[in-house]
């Protein structure tokens, strides 16, 4: 029974982690048509291709390399490869989420303001999902995770730290940081710490129905 128990687990480890990315992926593609303000990381990468004078696309994986050296460090660990692969996999997802949000373009400050607000809850979903699966996280996941763990934070302010490192980095490199900057930082915190809590409940509950199920 051990053995079903186990393969049914991972298969919802799976589930949890293709859902969480692909709504995580939908939700990014949304905020960033919503052109209403990037958040504090997409500041850092536009801030260090300023510098470098690189595409945005290279500067993301170099931020991507540095955040998992760092995250190794606070973890004390040779830093970790796998995030590499899941930061692939969501980019696959944003590119999915352009292709089905094609079309839609917000013309007024009220529309952009909509849409950013919608895609808030939608990336803070995808990533309490995910992060349930203990699957690779994303490089900057992993950073955010390592910084919960060094500072004994709850997941709510392991990322809002997470995230206003990265606001105070894209001020010093002159990314461009504004309203939604901020608004991201106090908001995407909150929302996954309470919707992770549900996910949890919810992948515990798949679990042990499974288990259950395979006991009668």
């Amino acid at each position: 029974m051990t053995a079903f128990f186990d393969k049914r687990k991972n298969i919802v480890r799976i589930l949890f982690y293709i859902v969480g990315l692909s709504i995580m992926g939908l939700g990014i593609a949304l905020n960033a048509i919503s052109n209403f303000g990037a958040g504090p990381w997409d500041a850092v990468n536009i801030g260090v291709s300023y510098h470098l004078k690189l595409s945005v696309g290279i500067c993301m994986n170099i931020v991507a390399v540095l955040n998992l050296i760092i995250g190794g460090i606070l973890n004390k660990e040779f830093p970790k490869i796998t995030p590499i692969i899941t930061s692939l996999v969501l980019g696959l997802f944003v590119d999915l989420g352009f292709i089905i949000f094609n079309g839609i373009s917000p013309n007024t400050s009220i529309m952009q303001f909509i849409l950013f607000m919608i895609s808030l809850p939608v990336i803070s979903l995808g990533i309490s999902i995910y992060l349930v699966s203990e699957l690779p996280n994303t490089p900057l996941d992993y950073f955010m995770l390592a910084i919960k763990s060094k500072l004994n934070l709850s997941l709510m302010a392991g990322k809002i730290v997470s995230e206003s490192s990265g606001l105070i980095i894209a001020l010093l490199l002159g990314g461009p940081v504004g309203l939604g900057s901020i608004i991201i930082i106090f908001t995407i915190g909150p929302m996954m710490q309470f919707l992770h809590t549900y996910s949890k409940n919810i992948f515990n509950k798949l679990v042990n129905t499974d288990f259950d199920l395979a006991n009668n």
